[in-house]
């Protein structure tokens, strides 16, 4: 008998009730496996409606997967399904209510569609849950499009302290200076 490509004999499989408990935790990480493989194999044919069936069997075996509910959301989206989208997202943070990831990632989505006030809302719990230097650099940019300059800065100025040598962050805090100057700050 083969299960997911390794040979497993009839009486390793159906033999003794111990034998069969133990090798049923590696089953069910091989079928995980697989279902990710045919999600992404899914996905690469363009069967988008398969792909988040995968994905949304993966989150009923493993409810802290968090890729598979990011991956889910954003094909519903691609797909028009903006609701859906939005629930996929909302479960995430149902999920890992503490976790900086699914705040992020929202954020995010809703930095890529520039929606800043959404964004700025969603990055912000993300940073104070310890989200990476990413997402405070985003919040700023969002903060920066909202008018928000003097935030912007003082999370560009926080960013820094993360990561002190990305260039980028001393460029982003003189520009943001230099469009306070103008108006008096």
């Amino acid at each position: 008998m083969l299960l997911f490509g390794g040979a497993v004999s009839a009486a390793q499989f159906c033999g003794d009730r111990q034998a069969g408990e133990d090798m049923a935790p590696v089953i069910l990480k091989n079928v995980f496996d697989k279902l990710g493989e045919q999600a992404d194999d899914w996905f690469h044919r363009g069967d988008y409606k398969r792909s988040i069936q995968s994905f949304k069997m993966r989150i009923a075996y493993d409810p802290s997967d968090l890729q598979s509910y990011f991956l889910a959301a954003w094909l519903l989206w691609s797909r028009g399904d903006d609701a859906a989208a939005q629930e996929m997202y909302q479960s995430s943070v149902r999920a890992a209510p503490d976790s900086y990831e699914p705040y992020m990632e929202i954020g995010m989505h809703w930095s890529n569609r520039r929606d800043d006030r959404k964004a700025a809302l969603w990055l912000f719990h993300a940073c104070n849950r310890g989200a990476p230097v990413a997402a405070w650099k985003t919040l700023s940019h969002s903060y920066r499009r909202l008018g928000l300059l003097q935030d912007a800065i003082r999370i560009m100025r926080e960013a820094k302290t993360m990561d002190p040598n990305d260039p980028t962050i001393d460029t982003n805090i003189q520009w943001l200076q230099e469009q306070i100057a103008p108006m008096g700050g």
